[in-house]
């Protein structure tokens, strides 16, 4: 990487709000933000309204840009005007899934030109941008990410996982056990008055790992508008109501999908959009209501939690197929007091950990005491050489923090490390969340 005073003298680093003019487009620089975005994610460009209204996301949602800009351009390339580096970040809430939740610093928007690229400026970003996140506050930083290989060495650990699945109709019915409550067809901007909100946000209070969503997120979400932002007229809607229940305030699951028609001997697809279910039996019933829908083949959902029930209530548990898996939400512990503390515990207990840090936001080792389920942290030395049960780095902290990934297992990977082997069973044991995290949340 080079030098800071090489980075310097090639790069200015500019962090600043997003603005727009007085008819809602966005101003000229964070126009060039956006474009140098749209082109690391081959985005299409925007028309003017379709700027407007990304620009408008941006503000709701309380951002801030950073970007890495060429000190000396050359005359007639982009790099006059768009940075060659991008980064934002703003405020998003994690939920622990008992009412509970913990404010994070929500890293979105990273791209790096690939003419500039092994010059130091992802690494500049991320310091600069988790120095403010320090400073802002914020005890936890997370991410979603596009390649699974980037962020580790910047702190990050893999929180939770998910999987694109695909279900048979021709095999998968009748559950094995009846559903509950009433299923009704309703339209997207029905959905979308605020109903669907509200489910979301009691699947958002259950749900280790949920996470609130970004302000763009929900007209995709309701189906009003397609991944471009243009509007979707091929997306249908159907909400789940408890038996007996007739109110709108008593919808307690929602499914938003399109079908997709099969070409050429393939199957027809129906692609789930969005499933928020506040209860399992909504869970369930939304299900048998999507294998239920005529003239499609195959029901398609590609953010499946990794422990569904659907597996076991289908009448021939093969029809589902687990179709891929990765990584989804990352977290990078910044404060190792304020995070343990605000998460509940499964059972009470002791466990002292020596956590390491290359970029020296977390590094200490630090004794959690549980009582009643809740925790609190004394910080015991200022560096990962005290005497502790666990030795970790904080990228494995923050992937075991919810409770998705097991101290077990990262032991057995040769990442947690322990004097008693069964200090890790005991850090797992405390951590076991009430429900397995979930997350259906992208930024």
């Amino acid at each position: 990487m080079a030098s800071n005073d090489a980075f310097d003298d090639r790069y200015d680093l500019r962090e600043f709000a997003p603005t727009t003019d007085d008819q809602g487009a966005p101003t000229p620089e964070t126009e060039a933000w956006m474009r140098a975005v749209g082109l690391g994610f081959h985005e299409p460009h925007p028309d003017a309204e379709g700027a407007a209204r990304m620009a408008s996301h941006f503000l709701e949602d309380q951002e801030t840009f950073l970007g890495a800009y060429l000190r000396d351009p050359l005359p007639g390339s982009v790099d006059e005007t768009w940075p060659a580096g991008t980064f934002t970040w703003f405020r998003k809430r994690l939920s622990w899934g008992d009412g509970a939740s913990i404010d994070t610093q929500a890293i979105s928007a990273v791209t790096v030109r690939p003419t500039e690229r092994r010059r130091g400026i992802l690494r500049r970003m991320m310091t600069r941008a988790l120095e403010r996140g320090v400073a802002e506050g914020y005890a936890v930083a997370s991410l979603t990410a596009s390649e699974g290989t980037i962020y580790r060495r910047f702190g990050f650990g893999c929180a939770i996982r998910e999987r694109a699945v695909r279900v048979r109709r021709e095999r998968a019915l009748p559950l094995l056990a009846p559903t509950t409550g009433t299923v009704a067809v309703v339209t997207p901007e029905w959905l979308a008055g605020g109903v669907g909100r509200a489910v979301f946000d009691r699947f958002d209070a259950r749900t280790p790992g949920s996470m609130v969503r970004n302000a763009g997120t929900w007209p995709i979400v309701f189906g009003l508008r397609d991944g471009e932002g243009k509007p979707a007229t091929d997306v249908r809607a159907a909400v789940h109501r408890p038996a007996g229940a007739t109110a709108a305030s008593d919808v307690d699951g929602y499914v938003t999908w399109r079908v997709k028609e099969g070409r050429g001997g393939t199957d027809t697809v129906l692609e789930v959009v969005d499933l928020v279910y506040a209860t399992d039996a909504a869970y369930l019933s939304l299900w048998e209501f999507l294998l239920s829908i005529d003239l499609n083949d195959v029901v398609r959902y590609t953010r499946s939690r990794l422990d569904d029930p659907v597996v076991a209530a289908l009448g021939d548990n093969r029809a589902y197929d687990v179709e891929h898996e990765e990584d989804h939400v990352w977290l990078r512990v910044l404060d190792v007091p304020a995070v343990l503390t605000s998460r509940p515990y499964a059972v009470d207990g002791s466990i002292s950990l020596a956590v390491s840090d290359t970029m020296g936001f977390a590094a200490g080792t630090y004794r959690l005491d549980v009582v009643d389920g809740r925790g609190t942290v004394t910080r015991t030395a200022d560096d990962d050489g005290g005497e502790a049960d666990l030795r970790l780095d904080v990228a494995d902290l923050g992937a075991v923090l919810i409770g998705s990934v097991s101290p077990v297992t990262l032991a057995a990977a040769g990442l947690v490390h322990a004097d008693d082997p069964a200090a890790p069973a005991v850090f797992r044991s405390m951590l076991v969340p009430a429900r397995v995290p979930h997350g259906i949340t992208y930024f």
